[in-house]
């Protein structure tokens, strides 16, 4: 798979679809901390009471990073089920395509970075479907999903390039102890062998490692991705941030 890299700044709006209120920083901050007017657009930033933090964690990174800090305010439900969240169809919603379509027509943004949907939550597949629909492929990239991503095979997996995922990475990554509980792990690979691969995408851009003192403001949620800024920080060493884009048919 061969790779382009790009070493130049992004002209005009680079514009993030971030499904929740740490994905774009998490996923994006090699591309965006060199992107000329970056924007961070964050779907699901309303919920309980914990929301008032996040959110202001949320325009905390989005300052350190140079990037708009762009809440539209659609109302996310943190406390689902682990499985209801990866194994729900992926949905196609008005709700996203509404306040992408708002977006897209005041900014007009030269690139569009949208999840992949590693890890397959079902928000960030319902922003992907979003972006599909909306923007012209010559404009949109998709970005691999943090810390879902860091997870041995996932990528792969979610792309078909392999049959299952790395189920001893991806038992012991922290995200996956913080939420999945007592689940029994073996409903969960059935329901992830269930999920249908992605096909049809090419790597066409690779960044070195992100600065990790924007990602450090999402201080309430670190704990549980992660286990500690140190671990976030081995996790990130020596990964790349990769950018695909679906191959012409």
């Amino acid at each position: 798979m061969r790779l382009r890299c790009s070493k130049r700044p992004e002209a005009g709006v680079t514009l993030c679809l971030s499904p929740h209120l740490d994905d774009g920083v998490l996923s994006c901050a090699s591309l965006l901390g060199r992107a000329a007017r970056p924007v961070i657009a964050t779907f699901f930033s309303e919920g309980d009471e914990l929301y008032a933090a996040r959110r202001a964690e949320d325009r905390e990174a989005c300052r350190r990073l140079g990037a708009e800090c762009r809440q539209l305010g659609l109302r996310d439900d943190r406390f689902r089920n682990f499985m209801e969240i990866v194994s729900a169809p992926t949905p196609v919603t008005k709700r996203s395509q509404r306040a992408l379509a708002a977006l897209l027509a005041e900014l007009n943004p030269e690139l569009v970075l949208a999840p992949l949907g590693v890890g397959h939550h079902v928000d960030h597949r319902e922003v992907r479907e979003a972006a599909t629909a909306l923007v012209e492929p010559g404009r949109l990239l998709y970005y691999e999903d943090r810390p879902y991503a860091l997870v041995r095979g996932q990528v792969e997996f979610t792309l078909g390039l392999r049959p299952a995922p790395d189920w001893r990475s991806y038992f012991a990554a922290q995200y996956v102890k913080t939420y999945l509980g007592a689940y029994p792990r073996e409903r969960v690979k059935a329901a992830w062998g269930a999920a249908a691969p992605l096909a049809g995408f090419e790597c066409v851009r690779e960044l070195p490692p992100p600065d990790l003192w924007p990602l450090g403001a999402y201080a309430t949620q670190l704990g549980d991705l992660f286990a500690s800024p140190a671990a976030m920080e081995r996790s990130y060493a020596g990964r790349p941030e990769r950018y695909w884009a679906r191959t012409p048919a």
